[in-house]
């Protein structure tokens, strides 16, 4: 049974969380100290203003998380609010953890009064379009291409 809840009700996984973005971005966050990840995680760690982190258990285990965020990109200023930060376990891929937190997720901007809510992403597109999102145009970055969707809700 997968459970979300807010990271703000879990403050004991932010190491965890931590080490996991690590690992799975370690380009991106070579230049961080692990106390600096844990504080960035903290930031998160909210259930009434952006930005709210989620995160998922399965049988009472950490299995992912996802965040609900103001975009910081200007040229993207007017796709707000971000889904991103999706990251699931890898032994819990592949189980619905990460279209359950995208679910909670779009629930969540819907709560906070929402009228659409915005993602980009490489690897979570079909995410995403099984769950109605729509394709709204490719963002090139300086390290690739995503794809940006939109949800309205």
């Amino acid at each position: 049974m997968i459970t979300i809840d807010f990271l703000a009700d879990h403050i004991d996984v932010i190491p965890t969380l931590a080490q996991w973005f690590r690992a799975q971005w370690p380009d991106y966050f070579a230049d961080w100290s692990q106390e600096d990840m844990e504080q960035d995680f903290r930031e998160d760690a909210s259930r009434e203003r952006l930005p709210i982190r989620l995160v998922a258990f399965v049988a009472g285990e950490l299995a992912g998380t996802i965040i609900l965020r103001t975009r910081e990109e200007r040229r993207l200023a007017d796709y707000q609010p971000e889904l991103g930060g999706l990251y699931v376990r890898e032994s819990h891929r592949r189980q619905g953890v990460g279209a359950e937190l995208v679910r909670e997720g779009m629930s969540l901007a819907r709560t906070l009064g929402y009228s659409a809510v915005y993602a980009t992403t490489v690897a979570a597109a079909g995410i995403l379009e099984r769950l109605g999102w729509e394709f709204v145009k490719t963002i090139v970055h300086e390290d690739g291409e995503n794809s940006l969707y939109c949800c309205n809700l």
